[in-house]
C-alpha cells in the first residue's frame, strides 16, 4: 500500500539523520507518558505543554490542520482550514497533562470560550486474549454526572506549582435518538484567573478499535461531526479528538469530515470527468494527515469506510457514482 511505503520512508530519513525534524518524539526515560510503545508524534509537530524552564512539556499528541481549496465557499461551519488536536487516549499518569493542555490550547486568549473534547472510544473493551477479562482503552479523564467529584489538576506539582485546576461536572444533554452518543459539560476554571471554561464533551463509544463503522452508524457519526463544530463557537479553537491510540479512529473522523466539507462545497465537481481521476482527493488527504501525525487512518477497513461513505454521499449530491453509473 502507497501509504505505508511513504511512511516508511519517513521513518526511514529519521534512522539515517536523527537530526531531521521528521523523527518523532519519545521520551524513553518516561514511557509511562505513552500509552502504545509505536505510536507516539513527529517531532516537528507535537504539542508541547507550556510549563516553567526544566519540567517536561511531552504530551502525546499533534496538532492537525487541513487546508481547503475551495477556500471558505459553501457551508461556513466548515472553516477553509479546520484545526484539531489529535491524542492518545489519556492514562491515568496523563490525565494532568491533557487538562493542562487543553487550558492552553483551547482559545487560550478568551478562556471563556467554549473547548470542545471527542472521545471515540469507550474506557475498556474485551481483552483480546483472556476472556472475561477488561481491557484498558482510555482512562476516565473526566467527571461522569453530578454525583462525581470535582477532579483537582496538578495537585503533585509535577507541571509546576504555578497551575492549579479543578473540573467540575455542570450537566449531560439528553441523548440523540438512535444514537449511544454522551454529550457532557464540563466547567474548568485555574486557580489565580477570572476566567471559567466551558469544556463540551462528547463520547461516542461503539467504534470499534481498528474497525469501521456499520452503515446504519454512519448517521450518528456524521451527527456527531455537526454537533461538534456547533459547539465550538470559536473559529479558531481546535477540537481535541482521540480514541485509545489516537490515529485509526482519530485520524478516519478527521479525514472524512475535512473530505465531507470539500464535497459539499462542491471541491470535486466534475473531477470524475477530469483528467485529474488519478489525483485522489482521499488518498492525499490521507498522506497529509500521516505527514503530521504517524498512522492516521490506521486500518484498511477505516480507509475503505472512507471511500463508501463519500461515495454514498457523491450520488446523494450528483446522481450517480464517481465512476460515472446512473444511481
Amino acid at each position: 500500500m502507497e501509504l505505508v511505503r511513504l511512511e516508511g520512508e519517513r521513518i526511514a530519513e529519521k534512522f539515517k539523520n536523527p537530526s531531521l525534524d521528521g523523527q518523532w518524539a519519545r521520551l524513553e526515560s518516561d514511557p509511562a507518558l505513552d500509552r502504545y510503545n509505536n505510536i507516539h508524534p513527529w517531532a516537528n509537530n507535537r504539542i508541547r505543554l507550556k510549563v516553567p524552564e526544566g519540567y517536561n512539556d511531552y504530551i502525546n499528541a499533534s496538532p492537525i490542520s487541513l487546508a481547503s481549496p475551495s477556500d471558505m465557499q459553501g457551508d461556513a461551519k466548515f472553516s477553509a482550514k479546520a484545526k484539531y488536536i489529535c491524542m492518545q487516549g489519556p492514562k491515568r499518569e496523563t490525565v494532568d497533562h491533557v487538562w493542562h493542555m487543553v487550558w492552553h490550547e483551547l482559545a487560550a486568549q478568551n478562556n471563556s470560550s467554549p473547548g470542545v473534547i471527542i472521545m471515540l472510544s469507550p474506557t475498556h473493551d474485551p481483552h483480546p486474549t483472556v476472556p472475561g477479562v477488561m481491557f484498558e482503552k482510555c482512562f476516565p479523564y473526566f467527571p461522569v454526572d453530578e454525583h462525581s467529584e470535582p477532579l483537582t489538576i496538578n495537585e503533585t506539582c509535577e507541571l509546576g506549582d504555578d497551575f492549579k485546576a479543578t473540573i467540575r461536572f455542570v450537566s449531560q444533554e439528553p441523548r440523540p435518538p438512535g444514537t449511544e452518543l454522551e454529550i457532557r459539560k464540563f466547567i474548568m476554571t485555574v486557580e489565580g484567573k477570572d476566567e471559567e471554561k466551558p469544556i463540551w464533551h462528547f463520547l461516542y463509544p461503539s467504534w470499534p478499535d481498528f474497525g469501521a463503522l456499520q452503515e446504519d452508524d454512519s448517521s450518528s457519526l456524521l451527527l456527531l461531526m455537526s454537533l461538534s463544530r456547533e459547539k465550538n463557537t470559536n473559529p479558531n479553537n481546535p477540537r481535541v479528538i482521540h480514541c485509545s491510540a489516537g490515529v485509526g479512529r482519530t485520524g478516519t473522523f478527521v479525514a472524512l469530515e475535512h473530505l465531507i466539507g470539500e464535497l459539499q462545497r462542491g471541491a470535486w465537481q466534475g473531477w470524475d470527468k477530469s483528467d485529474t481521476k488519478d489525483n485522489d482527493p482521499i488518498f492525499n488527504t490521507v498522506n497529509e494527515l500521516r505527514m503530521q501525525r504517524r498512522t492516521m487512518v490506521q486500518s484498511v477497513e477505516q480507509y475503505v469506510f472512507i471511500y463508501e461513505i463519500l461515495r454514498k454521499m457523491w450520488i446523494e449530491k450528483y446522481g450517480h457514482s464517481p465512476g460515472g453509473d446512473e444511481k
